[in-house]
């Protein structure tokens, strides 16, 4: 079932340098199927154009983001595993490794939310330490 919904999206990072928070609303739709939810929208950024984004929620543990634009990635959240995250850039494309520490879905009669954290790591060098918040209300 895909339903229109409002998508909350609340980020905290953290760095060497201190922290970076950001807040978020957009218009998208949520996708239920028997094991898995997609979260899907289009951030439309003043600077690199149009993103689309696809959160793909597997058996409530697992999640994959992936974004289209001038900046893509393709990320695997699963707690207690590290993956390898793909960015590109129009400068060249980076790989990272991911390690996630949460993921917690939840869903009832009006929405859904999606917690993660996970950190970030290049050349095994830590990057940042990340928490994002995603709540899905139903229209």
């Amino acid at each position: 079932m895909r339903t229109n919904a409002v998508i909350k999206i609340v980020s905290l990072q953290r760095t060497e340098n201190g922290d970076n928070a950001g807040e978020m609303s957009v218009l998208g739709r949520i996708t239920y199927d028997d094991d898995k939810s997609i979260i899907e929208y289009i951030e439309n950024n003043e600077e690199t154009g149009p993103e689309e984004t696809a959160i793909t929620v597997s058996n409530n543990d697992t999640v994959s983001i992936v974004r289209h634009g001038q900046f893509s990635s393709e990320m695997m959240v699963e707690k207690g595993k590290r993956h390898l995250t793909f960015y590109r850039t129009p400068y060249g494309e980076l790989t990272m490794g991911i390690y996630g520490t949460q993921v917690d879905f939840s869903k009832d009669e009006k929405g859904a939310t999606l917690k993660l954290k996970y950190e970030l790591d290049f050349n095994n060098g830590f990057v940042s330490e990340n928490t994002m918040k995603i709540y899905v209300e139903e229209k």
